[in-house]
């Protein structure tokens, strides 16, 4: 009885996952996951006790499919510049692939899931996406000595990629290749390290 219990709470967040990618997160209700479970309208109550709780489970399964993306082709023996290039590739290619889990995560994402402080940005959940990006960060900040605080740089990166990711998903970044995205982030970076040694 409980292997068909979770099999049938996998099912709901697999549902719920099949839904986004096809629809966007703003069309999902948990009727319609019931129905495509083919179970009542309350069942996904009694598994997740609320739609929040329930859209919470789902994200974190799409993040953990961010964070799998992110890591393709991330040579950890490689500089953190070379490390976040790839990284940066990776996210716009996920925006990309998945646009409807792109818009999810980071432009109609239901929860707060970052801290800002004048020191960091922290990840207050259990998203593993951003915190891989953040080590990265934070490894390049070491390499190469920057004097500004870390809450700045990762702000600058995050909001740089994701910028990006966004212009490369819509019609006019449509015919943004790899090595034009690759070239890009570089120079981003070069010029932002050049001015943090200045």
């Amino acid at each position: 009885m409980k292997r068909d219990t979770e099999k049938l709470k996998e099912n709901l967040i697999l549902t719920g996952v099949k839904e986004i990618k096809q629809n966007g997160i703003d069309s999902i209700s948990l009727r319609t996951v019931a129905k495509s479970c083919g179970v009542t309208h309350g069942t996904p109550y009694r598994h997740f006790e609320s739609k929040e709780n329930y859209l919470n489970t789902v994200l974190k399964h799409i993040s953990t499919l961010l964070d799998s993306e992110l890591i393709k082709d991330v040579d950890v023996s490689q500089n953190a510049k070379a490390q976040l290039i790839q990284m940066g590739v990776n996210l716009i290619n996920f925006a990309k692939t998945y646009p409807n889990f792109f818009e999810a995560l980071f432009i109609k994402f239901p929860f707060k899931y970052m801290k800002f402080t004048d020191k960091t940005i922290s990840d207050t959940s259990d998203f593993p996406g951003f915190s891989r990006f953040k080590e990265v960060v934070i490894l390049l900040r070491k390499e190469e000595n920057f004097t500004n605080s870390e809450s700045e740089s990762l702000l600058h990166f995050w909001s740089f990629i994701s910028g990006l990711a966004i212009i490369a998903g819509s019609l006019i970044g449509n015919e943004l290749d790899n090595e034009t995205i690759k070239n890009t982030i570089r120079s981003m970076l070069e010029i932002y390290i050049k001015g943090e040694r200045q």
